[in-house]
């Protein structure tokens, strides 16, 4: 199966569901929350998925917030990345930015999978990087000219 290119999902429990998209051309796969969760305010929590799954190699699944959630209840998402090779459960962080408690129901679409090509070249050693005009200047700086 190593020229597989597909997604393959596990459901670990009978009410799992797959993941769905918003619209045909939606860029992402609603992820939805399998039990009810709260998440204190300033605070996060885990929410599990009860589902598992196989990505391809050069591919890797980022979970990212939905923006409703952000807009309306300041509800981000934490420790998004699902390598290839990664077999249990997935589950989904969501940090509370606001100051009110949130409480994710069970069904809830709390986040949104993005499935994503990556490069895995070889990272070397070397003893020296090649000059630029920036160089080293401009690590949060906005103060920066590029001629």
């Amino acid at each position: 199966m190593a020229s597989d290119q597909s997604v393959r999902v596990k459901k670990l429990s009978f009410e799992s569901k797959l993941s769905t998209k918003g619209s045909a051309k939606a860029a992402g796969h609603d992820l939805d929350a399998i039990e009810e969760t709260n998440v204190p305010a300033r605070g996060q929590a885990i929410v599990g998925t009860r589902r598992a799954s196989v990505l391809p190699y050069n591919i890797y699944g980022r979970i990212v917030p939905r923006s409703s959630l952000v807009v309306k209840h300041q509800l981000m998402t934490n420790a998004g990345v699902i390598d290839s090779d990664y077999r249990g459960e997935v589950k989904v962080v969501l940090a509370n930015l606001g100051d009110q408690p949130y409480r994710a129901e069970k069904g809830d679409r709390s986040t949104r999978l993005l499935i994503e090509k990556i490069d895995n070249r070889e990272i070397h050693k070397v003893t020296q990087l090649d000059d630029t005009k920036r160089g080293d200047q401009g690590f949060g700086s906005f103060n920066i000219t590029m001629d």
